[in-house]
């Protein structure tokens, strides 16, 4: 299977997973890539041996991130876990949501009457619970998931913005699974703060649509999710989440100042990507 790569600014790329690229684009990524940020789970990126027959992630020393958590379990900071080694390849690992986040943020949201529910539900069956949560999240479909990567993801998200600010981290290559919602989600916030117009980030995330039926989006498992709803890029989806970050932070420089990566970092990141 050959990689399909889009390259959205000169110094920086959105992909699918790499492990699925060919032997020759493998060949390709290593030699012009330096920073890989994968943005899959613990649990995604663990299952790659099995799923992926790739070399790519060997060529590359990974770096480890230590999640730090609040009292109410939500991410507050992403520490290194080990100091990086320059000059080198590098893989961040900066996961921005995974099945616990999903499970928690959407429990937030139900309404009383179906937390008791739920709660009922995982008392007497784990399999009659996770059910019942599937069917709210095929409901909510893929806004739901941008707007728990934005409320949880905040750490991870700011650490890739770091990444990209340093100009010796490039040329930087990042991922999630299918390369459309999380990487779309990172794409629209790079995009917004280097001031291109919202039709334009609408439409590249549209060109990311997908119809592999076997793709996995987040952390769940695919086949337990509505593929029209999740293995999709519908506009709508973008649209609904540029107007979510205007209407609850003010936009995304606003958003981005909210988690820690104010007005000074948005400069640098705007220099690193965009001046010679």
């Amino acid at each position: 299977m050959s990689l399909h790569v889009t390259c959205f600014i000169p110094r920086v790329f959105r992909t699918a997973c790499v492990g699925t690229a060919s032997e020759s684009d493998a060949c390709l990524i290593v030699e012009n890539i330096k920073t890989l940020i994968d943005l899959r789970s613990e649990k995604e990126y663990g299952m790659d041996s099995v799923k992926y027959n790739s070399s790519v992630w060997q060529q590359y020393d990974d770096l480890i991130y230590e999640v730090k958590k609040s009292k109410t379990g939500k991410p507050k900071a992403l520490i290194p876990s080990s100091p990086a080694k320059e000059p080198m390849r590098a893989r961040h690992m900066l996961s921005v949501i995974d099945e616990a986040i999903y499970k928690r943020g959407v429990f937030k949201r139900m309404s009383l009457r179906k937390k008791i529910k739920a709660g009922i539900y995982r008392a007497v069956s784990y399999t009659k619970a996770r059910s019942f949560f599937i069917e709210y999240i095929n409901n909510a479909g893929l806004p739901l998931l941008n707007e728990l990567i934005l409320d949880y993801g905040g750490p991870s998200i700011k650490a890739v913005m770091q990444v990209l600010s340093d100009r010796a981290n490039h040329p930087v290559a990042f991922y999630c699974t299918a390369g459309k919602d999380r990487t779309g989600l990172i794409a629209m916030l790079v995009l917004s703060v280097l001031g291109v117009d919202n039709e334009a980030i609408v439409n590249d995330y549209v060109y990311a649509n997908l119809g592999d039926k076997n793709a996995m989006v987040g952390a769940l498992r695919q086949e337990q999710l509505d593929p029209e709803k999740f293995l999709r890029a519908p506009r709508a989806v973008m649209e609904q989440t540029i107007k979510l970050l205007k209407e609850e932070y003010g936009g995304a420089a606003k958003y981005l100042e909210s988690i820690g990566f104010g007005p000074d970092e948005v400069k640098k990141l705007r220099v690193a990507l965009c001046d010679d």
